[in-house]
């Protein structure tokens, strides 16, 4: 008896397929729909974007198994000249079968997923890996054309989680553990081994998308080529300072010097209060953004045209808030944008005030006044090697990325104070925004709120906020 199931406008074949890949059979994973359906709509909108010069897409499902993916781009994407490949003959047969039931054109192949990237240049790339997406990256960067799409989907949990940190090593070359916040730091891991692999071709990336969900992690990149943007990009592959009692964490800073005071990168006080050791160094991992509010829009613009699920549709919302990570009052994208740049207008309109203060103040003082302030200095040093190990570290002031979207979230049940209901998280996002910080609910994690706050503040707000919901309950 033939079983078949209907996605995306398309009938798929799925007898004696299995869900997860073993020799001479076909693998379909019906867990793996909201990914598709990602995917689906960042083709769509990469296809209206005006970024591919040609008349058709060229898109390759790398690895096509039923070949679902690739015939839902098919029939849902005019534009998309779509090539499904496999590896497997029982795989490409069962695609060349699905595609002739459904009436659409589409080209079949059966060869080595890195061996058609060397053959073969395409504009969008999807793969859909079980496992790590490692192996392929070094052939998808070999031909894909300037602002071609790469998109990658990774299930290989043990490694990015922290749970196998031999295989993490190994594959992505860095070192995780066991945090509040592992979605999105496995999903930074994956872009730093994007980053490199690009790097090799003198390719940069711009990320549009990262999706983490219980069962796979997807990344969205557009290439852009050139010597200085790879530059750039590996640029932006730092190390994590991450702390094992109140998990605070802050990226290193980019320089080649060694930071002697570690601590001091971090908001709170562990280190003063324990004896020992009390942070350890992740990553490296990607620093910079990971979603751009623009494409991010236009999935959710096409996902709604497209009529996909609720669910899609609810997740895409959740990214596009959480891109753009709005402060008090509440904007729209192209409004935050705005103030994105009014912010940079503003630092260095106060860099430049700083500078002509200090410029008076050097041409204003005397020669007494510098000889005080130097001997002043010399005090303050020798009482920092006196004291240094006594008192809390003093906070390092050091030139730390400046995002749309603050990097990572705070899960409430691990940092709310203890014995305090906090209510609905939606009003706790408001209550970060009318104290001025950009915050927003994350698809990471439904019970974690993105935020720019420190964590130190964090929780002093979250202890306000309960006593004030005890004070006027709703």
């Amino acid at each position: 008896m033939t079983e078949e199931i209907e996605e995306h406008g398309v009938r798929i074949n799925i007898k004696g397929t299995i869900q997860a890949p073993k020799k001479n059979e076909v693998m379909f994973n019906s867990e793996m729909i909201l990914n598709r359906s990602v995917v689906i709509c960042a083709l769509a909108a990469y296809t209206e974007s005006g970024h591919c010069t040609n008349d058709q897409v060229r898109c390759l499902d790398a690895l096509g198994a039923t070949g679902v993916a690739g015939l839902a781009w098919a029939r849902q994407v005019p534009k998309a000249s779509v090539v499904i490949n496999d590896q497997l003959p029982a795989a490409s047969q069962r695609i060349k079968e699905n595609a002739a039931s459904n009436n659409l054109q589409v080209e079949v192949t059966t060869e080595d997923v890195s061996v058609l990237l060397h053959q073969r240049p395409f504009d969008f790339v999807f793969l859909d890996c079980y496992g790590s997406s490692v192996p392929y990256l070094d052939a998808a960067f070999r031909n894909i054309p300037k602002h071609g799409i790469l998109v990658v989907t990774s299930t290989d949990d043990a490694a990015l989680y922290g749970k196998a940190t031999d295989v993490t090593l190994r594959n992505y070359g860095g070192y995780v553990v066991k945090t509040s916040y592992a979605k999105e730091l496995a999903a930074r891991l994956v872009l730093a081994s994007v980053v490199r692999a690009a790097a090799k071709c003198n390719k940069g990336i711009e990320v549009l998308c990262c999706v983490a969900l219980k069962s796979f992690i997807t990344v969205v990149v557009r290439v852009v080529r050139g010597p200085s943007a790879a530059n750039k990009c590996v640029r932006k592959i730092r190390r994590i300072i991450h702390c094992c009692m109140c998990e605070d964490r802050a990226f290193y800073p980019e320089t080649v010097y060694p930071i002697e005071q570690p601590y001091s990168l971090l908001s709170c006080l562990c280190r003063s209060k324990s004896r020992g050791k009390v942070a350890v160094e992740l990553g490296p991992v990607w620093c910079d953004e990971i979603f751009d509010p623009c494409f991010c829009q236009d999935m959710l613009t096409h996902a709604t045209n497209l009529h996909l699920s609720h669910k899609v549709i609810s997740l895409l919302q959740t990214i596009v808030s959480e891109a753009g990570c709005k402060d008090y009052p509440s904007s729209d994208v192209s409004v935050d944008k705005e103030n994105t740049l009014l912010e940079g207008h503003e630092d260095s309109t106060e860099v430049a005030e700083e500078e002509e203060e200090e410029e008076e103040d050097l041409h204003g003082q005397s020669y007494q006044s510098l000889s005080q302030s130097y001997q002043s200095l010399g005090q303050s040093y020798q009482s920092l090697e006196d004291t240094d190990i006594e008192r809390s570290p003093k906070r390092l002031k050091v030139e730390q990325p400046v995002l749309r979207s603050p990097a990572f979230y705070f899960n409430l049940h691990r940092h709310s104070p203890k014995g305090h209901d906090l209510g609905k998280i939606n009003k706790v996002v408001e209550q970060l925004r009318r104290a001025k910080y950009k915050a927003s609910r994350t698809h990471f994690d439904p019970e974690a709120i993105r935020t720019n706050c420190s964590l130190d503040h964090f929780t002093t707000l979250l202890a306000e906020f309960s006593k004030a919901q005890k004070v006027t309950p709703n």
